[in-house]
């Protein structure tokens, strides 16, 4: 809030001050060393009983494709794609590697041994029993309790200790928990591991508990290197599930690499039989017509010729072979099945080519996304729809191909022909033996072409490694990382500090009252007159005894010797009259103009105290005066000013006029001018006239009064005066209807007040003399 908003408020921000900041607080010192004491117990406590978690680390290295120096290899790999980190890391944090590994190390199943002082210690690998389920009930928040008898026998027990029955090891066991069988470990059985605490899990949730607790991360952004990272209990544990998984996920990738270089090779297999066969007939074909012709050589024409043919023939043969490819292709998109498409490897166009390898890459993609998420996945409907797209691309693409491979083919077929009309002339078993020596090369070309393709293939398969590399192998660290005992203490000493602060803080800002002579200062801009001290305990009276030296009564004395200087020193026949009032009722009024009058008549000086409070009067009650007559009798004209005025008791230079009897119209009564004349007589008669009024934050009554008496004194209580009360007085000061206003700071509790230290007050002793030090404590 801007100072203009709150000036328009009334409320005006204090000075920060942090000497009285610290000694707000200093006050409870105790709260502080107690709340400490608390928090270092309960994190001493948490420690003492918490199981220690360890973190179990690895390094695992994708790597590029593109690194392979091998020139051969990189010809020969199926896919020539690079590998994408965030695929690889979404592999490894998948569902279905995680349930592997589970599977591979039996975690369904879990072994126990009370441990001094903290909770159940696991004991992986190093359990006297290995369980064998057969058809268990989950057992995660209810233990199974195995006592080992004997090297024969063995004993289930429930939680409170009770046998549940006897069984031998490796006989089937039927309880409440299902079927099961137990196997003895000897090398690891002892008396002190007899009871082994069995947990079995759910195997869903277990793999899904470990799947969330792995973290995967770059080490580096510009390298493929991940750092893999686990929490458990037992740091053998979390070496051996790094390490499992590590191992699934190079046999995953060896997987999906081997079927494709194996589906290639079944499909040349496949072509490489109907081939032989062909080539067979075709050579069996030329050796019968040798025999049965006679024909050893060729003429010279004839071999011309048989080069053009041969040489249309070859082309010819390519694009059969070219068309072959291109309905393998078809009938393998036609098919439902995955991997690499095995005419990629006698494709000649490069647009086919890229398409066919983009085909491969986007299917090895969904075989992974298969295994590693759900079938309505968003990641695995878009590679989906690329498929889909891309082998409509392929389809166009063939289709092109063949009708301008039939358009080559059909040119080729006119000049073969136009080739075999001059042969004509050749002898007819000349021509009969260049066809079937062309029919033999066509067949053997193919054969020769097919079984490069396979030794490579064969070659490419031989050498499938994985795309990692474990760089660092799964390891531990020696100290926990859970709990820390250095955070915990830190967070309990902090805990210990900021509780008893937050619980101060939220008591000032709950508390509404006046704290301090600041606040009052700073919200109504008028000086503090003076003070008085809360009463002490002790002190059952509300008369205060002046001629002792106490630290009240000395307080009063300096209220009366500061009186000089806000009304002057009276004369004959102008005594002085003081009206004291303040907001509400309790923040005593007439406590202060009981003893603030009998300190001034123990100067010899006539002292009236006027009760004009006339709806709660007390001030007749402490000093024992009756209350048949008074100011109210007055007012109405009923009594005489000599009939109202009556000596007290404590002191005989005072005197009062009590209220009378209570009238129903107070604020009237006072206004009807016979109040002033009444001041006036009593001045002639006084050295000091001491009004006491009701609350000015409740009734108008001592407003009234105010053009009648020299000074005003308006008291606020420590403790008790809401703060809300202060613009009221701010008010009163600003609009100057007493002629001097002063303010009175009541029942001031310096022990708990922020501006003098712990327990320093004005630096009185209670008791009697001066004695600097040690303030009244109450």
């Amino acid at each position: 809030m801007t100072d203009s908003s709150s000036e328009l408020f009334g409320e005006k921000e204090a000075p920060f001050n942090l000497r009285t900041v610290f000694i707000k607080y200093l006050r409870y010192w105790y709260w502080f060393l107690l709340s400490i004491a608390i928090c270092l117990s309960l994190a001493y406590i948490y420690l003492r009983y918490a199981t220690p978690i360890y973190q179990v680390s690895a390094t695992l290295l994708i790597k590029n494709q593109n690194s392979i120096s091998n020139e051969i290899l990189k010809e020969l790999e199926p896919s020539s794609t690079d590998k994408v980190v965030e695929n690889e890391i979404e592999v490894l944090k998948s569902r279905s590697l995680m349930l592997r590994v589970v599977d591979d190390l039996n975690l369904t199943v879990a072994y126990f041994q009370q441990s001094q002082g903290r909770s159940d210690k696991e004991i992986y690998n190093a359990s006297p029993i290995r369980l064998q389920p057969v058809q268990l009930n989950t057992l995660a928040n209810k233990g199974l309790f195995i006592k080992v008898l004997n090297h024969n026998q063995y004993e289930l027990e429930d939680e409170e200790g009770g046998a549940k029955g006897k069984f031998n090891f490796g006989q089937m066991a039927k309880s409440d928990y299902g079927s099961f069988r137990v196997f003895l470990n000897d090398s690891l059985y002892r008396k002190d591991n007899a009871l082994v605490k069995v947990l079995i899990y759910n195997r869903e949730n277990i793999a899904e508990h470990y799947k969330s607790g792995l973290q995967i991360q770059l080490v580096n952004p510009k390298s493929t290197v991940l750092k893999l990272t686990l929490e458990d209990a037992v740091p053998k544990k979390g070496k051996a599930i790094l390490n499992s998984l590590l191992v699934a996920y190079n046999y995953s990738t060896l997987t999906d690499k081997n079927r494709e270089a194996s589906n290639t090779i079944r499909f040349i297999d496949e072509r490489l039989g109907l081939i032989t066969n062909e080539l067979g007939t075709v050579e069996r074909d030329v050796e019968a017509y040798k025999t049965n012709q006679g024909i050893s050589d060729l003429s010279q024409q004839a071999t011309l010729y048989l080069g053009k043919v041969s040489e249309n023939d070859a082309k010819l043969n390519d694009l059969d072979i070219q068309l072959k490819v291109l309905e393998g292709v078809e009938n393998y998109l036609k098919s439902s099945q995955t991997g690499v498409a095995p005419a990629t490897l006698m494709v000649n166009d490069p647009i086919l080519i890229n398409l066919l390898t983009k085909l491969n890459d986007l299917e090895a993609e969904q075989a992974k996304y298969e295994r590693s998420t759900q079938p309505n996945s968003p990641f695995l409907q878009t590679i989906n729809a690329q498929i889909a797209s891309t082998k409509s691309s392929i389809k166009e693409n063939i289709t092109n191909q063949k009708n301008n491979l039939l358009v080559s083919r059909t040119s080729l077929r006119g000049q073969i022909n136009s080739l075999e009309s001059t042969v004509k002339t050749i002898p007819r078993k000349e021509r009969e033996f260049i066809n079937i020596k062309r029919q033999q090369g066509i067949k053997e070309s193919l054969y020769l072409l097919l079984l490069q393709k396979k030794e490579e293939t064969a070659i490419s398969y031989a050498s499938t490694v994985t795309d990692s590399r474990m760089v660092d192998a799964p390891y531990g660290e020696s100290f926990p990382i859970k709990p820390n005992k250095t955070n915990i203490y830190l967070v309990a000493l902090l805990a210990g500090l900021l509780i008893p602060i937050g619980i101060v803080a939220l008591q000032g800002i709950l508390n509404d009252t006046i704290q301090s002579r600041k606040e009052i200062e700073v919200e109504t801009g008028l000086s503090i007159f003076g003070e008085i001290m809360k009463k002490p305990k002790e002190m059952k009276d509300n008369i205060i005894d002046s001629a002792t030296n106490s630290v009240i009564s000395e307080q009063f004395k300096i209220l009366r010797a500061n009186l000089q200087y806000t009304v002057g020193t009276p004369t004959p026949n102008a005594g002085k009259a003081i009206l004291i009032t303040s907001s509400i009722s309790g923040e005593g009024k007439s406590f202060v103009s009981i003893n603030l009058a009998l300190s001034l008549a123990m100067l010899d000086k006539k002292v009236v105290v006027l009760e004009l409070d006339l709806r709660k009067p007390k001030i007749a009650t402490y000093l024992g005066v009756a209350k048949d007559k008074g100011i109210t009798n007055y007012l109405i004209g009923q009594s005489s000013i000599d009939e109202l005025v009556k000596v007290t008791a404590p002191n005989p230079n005072l005197f009062m006029i009590s209220s009378g009897p209570i009238p129903p119209n107070p604020s009237e009564l006072l206004s009807n001018g016979r109040l002033e004349i009444l001041l006036i007589e009593l001045r002639k008669q006084f050295d000091y006239i001491v009004l006491d009024t009701p609350p000015v934050g409740l009734v108008a009554d001592a407003t009234l009064l105010g053009p009648y008496v020299d000074a005003a004194f308006y008291l606020v209580r420590h403790e008790y005066t809401p703060k809300t009360y202060m613009r009221l007085l701010a008010e009163l000061k600003d609009s100057k209807k007493f002629k001097s206003l002063n303010i009175i700071f009541n029942g001031v509790n310096y022990k708990n007040s922020n501006e003098y230290g712990y327990g320093y007050g004005y630096g009185y002793g209670y008791g009697y003399g001066y004695s600097k030090g040690k303030g009244y404590y109450v």
